[in-house]
C-alpha cells in the first residue's frame, strides 16, 4: 500500500477485471503503458483514472507530466494490469510503440533545450511567478526572456527537468542537485541542474557544458603577448602555486584547463579535484567531489597527494584546510593550480591568509596570481545600414573574450606579503613590479575595437579605474 499511503489516494488492493474507458485510453500511448505498468481506466470530471502497481509512486508523476492531468490513482497486482494493458491496446510491437515525446511539456523542454545550443547559452533559468513562470537563458553573460508559461506548464516543464535529472519530484522543499544530458547533433550536452524552493514555488538553473565544443588554448582566452608567456612561465615551472581569481561565470576553469592542456605531457601525472567536471580531459585523472559521500576537497586532496602527482589543479579554494594542503603540496615539489572567487591580483593574497594561512607561508608558497572577467565583443557580422542582424540578433554583441592581470610574486612582492603589508602597499608593488591590471586590458580591446569602453565599465564597476 506504499502508493496509496504516500500520495493519499482512495486505493484499495483490488484483484478484480479493470474497467474500460476508450476515451481515457486516449491519454496514455500503448508503449507507456507496457513500460510503466500503467493503464487508465476512466475520467471522472477532469481527472484521469488510472491503474499503478504499488511498488511503483513515481509512476503518477510520469503521468502527471505526460497527459498534464490531474491524476488519481489506484492501486492493482501488476500482472492485473498487464492483462488489461493487453486487452485495451492489444499487442504492442515496436512499430506501434508510442513514448513521452508526444507530451506538450516534454516537447517544450526540448524545444528549450535547441533554443538554448542555438543562442549558445551557458545557463537555463526556469523561474516561477505568481501566474505561472518564465524561462531566461544566459547568453554572453547577460539574461534574456525566452518564453512565459503558464501555471500547469510550468510545473509540468519543471517535473519533466527533474525526472531527467533524477531529482525527486515529491520533494518541492529541500535543494536538490542533479545532472543529464541530451543529443544535439552529434554532440552530447552535460546538464548540471539545481532547484530551489522560493515563494512563489521552484526555480530551477541548467548549466550547459558542451564538451565536443573546442577547448580554447592560452593563446585564444584574450590575452596579449606578454601575459601569455607570463601564463606560461607559470604553469610550466616545476612546482608551485598560481591561482586563477574572478567572479562566478568570469572563466576561470576555461583558463585552468587551458594551462592543463599547455602543460600535458606524457611524462608527467595530472591530476584534477572538481565540482563538477566540466569537461572531461584524456589523459588526465579527474576526481569528482561529493560531499554527500564524505569527498570533500579536502580530503580527495590528501588523496590525490598520494598517488605521485606532477600537477594538481584545484577547481575551488573554499576553505581553510584545502587551502593549507595546496600551499604545503606546492612547497613539497607539486605545482598546484587553483581558482579563488576574489575580485583581483590583491585580494586574492589577501584572500589566502583569511583562509588561515600564515602570511609567511603564503609568500613562500604562491608564485602567480592570474584575475581575469569576461566581456562581450561586438559583433562582426553587423552592417551600419542593417538594423537587425541575424548573428546576433539587433543586439550588436556576439561572444565574450577576456581582460586578464597577471602577477609574478618577485622577491618585493614576497617580501612584503611576509610582512603582512596592507593591500595598498602590494597593490602598489604589483603595479611596479608587473604593470598589468584589469582596466588596462580592458582598454587594450577597446583600443583595438572588440568591445566598448562601456562595457569594460559594466564588468569592471568599482575595479574600471585600477
Amino acid at each position: 500500500m506504499a502508493l496509496s499511503q504516500e500520495f493519499g489516494l482512495d486505493a484499495a488492493l483490488r484483484t478484480g477485471v479493470l474497467p474500460m474507458d476508450a476515451e481515457a485510453l486516449k491519454y496514455i500511448p500503448a508503449g507507456f503503458a507496457a513500460r510503466h505498468d500503467v493503464l487508465p481506466y476512466g475520467i471522472d470530471g477532469s481527472d484521469l483514472l488510472v491503474a499503478v502497481p504499488d511498488d511503483e509512486p513515481s509512476t503518477v508523476d510520469r503521468v502527471r507530466l505526460l497527459t498534464g492531468m490531474r491524476v488519481r490513482a489506484t492501486v492493482y497486482p501488476r500482472p492485473v494490469i498487464r492483462t488489461a494493458a493487453r486487452v485495451a491496446y492489444g499487442d504492442v510491437s515496436e512499430r506501434h510503440r508510442e513514448d513521452e515525446s508526444s507530451a506538450p511539456a516534454v516537447r517544450l523542454v526540448d524545444d528549450i533545450h535547441d533554443h538554448a545550443v542555438r543562442a549558445e547559452a551557458s545557463d537555463i533559468h526556469l523561474e516561477p511567478g505568481g501566474d505561472g513562470g518564465r524561462v531566461r537563458q544566459r547568453v554572453d553573460g547577460r539574461l534574456v526572456p525566452y518564453r512565459v508559461l503558464d501555471r500547469e506548464l510550468y510545473a509540468q516543464v519543471v517535473a519533466r527537468i527533474k525526472l531527467l535529472a533524477g531529482l525527486d519530484i515529491a520533494d518541492r522543499r529541500q535543494p536538490q542537485d542533479g545532472r543529464y544530458s541530451f543529443a544535439d547533433g552529434g554532440a552530447a550536452i552535460d546538464v548540471r541542474v539545481s532547484s530551489i524552493s522560493t515563494i512563489d514555488g521552484e526555480r530551477l538553473v541548467l548549466r550547459l557544458f558542451d564538451a565536443s565544443r573546442q577547448r580554447p588554448s592560452l593563446t585564444e582566452l584574450g590575452m596579449d603577448a606578454a601575459t601569455v608567456r607570463r601564463c606560461q612561465q607559470l604553469v610550466r615551472a616545476t612546482h608551485g602555486f598560481v591561482i586563477v581569481c574572478g567572479p562566478t561565470g568570469s572563466g576561470k576553469t576555461t583558463t585552468l584547463y587551458a594551462a592543463l592542456d599547455d602543460r600535458r605531457s606524457e611524462r608527467e601525472h595530472l591530476c584534477t579535484i572538481e565540482d563538477p567536471i566540466e569537461i572531461r580531459m584524456s589523459g588526465i585523472a579527474q576526481v569528482q567531489v561529493n560531499v554527500r559521500a564524505g569527498m570533500t576537497f579536502a580530503r580527495a586532496l590528501r588523496a590525490v597527494l598520494r598517488q605521485d602527482p606532477d600537477v594538481i589543479m584545484i577547481g575551488e579554494l573554499r576553505d581553510a584546510e584545502t587551502a593549507s594542503i595546496a600551499a604545503s603540496a606546492a612547497l613539497s615539489g607539486q605545482l598546484v593550480l587553483a581558482t579563488m572567487h576574489s575580485f583581483d591580483v590583491v585580494s586574492a593574497i589577501i584572500r589566502l591568509s583569511d583562509l588561515g594561512i600564515e602570511r609567511h607561508a603564503v609568500a613562500a608558497a604562491l608564485t602567480g596570481v592570474i584575475a581575469q572577467r569576461l566581456m562581450r565583443t561586438t559583433c562582426t557580422s553587423c552592417a551600419p545600414a542593417v538594423p537587425q542582424c541575424s548573428a546576433c540578433g539587433g543586439t550588436r554583441w556576439r561572444g565574450r573574450t577576456g581582460m586578464f592581470a597577471c602577477a609574478t610574486i618577485g622577491a618585493e612582492l614576497r617580501s612584503a606579503i611576509a610582512d603582512g603589508a596592507s593591500s595598498q602597499q602590494l597593490a602598489r608593488i604589483v603595479e611596479r613590479e608587473d604593470g598589468s591590471s584589469l582596466a588596462r586590458d580592458g582598454l587594450r580591446h577597446v583600443m583595438a575595437g572588440r568591445t566598448s569602453a562601456a562595457e569594460v565599465q559594466r564588468v569592471l564597476g568599482e575595479y574600471a579605474g585600477e
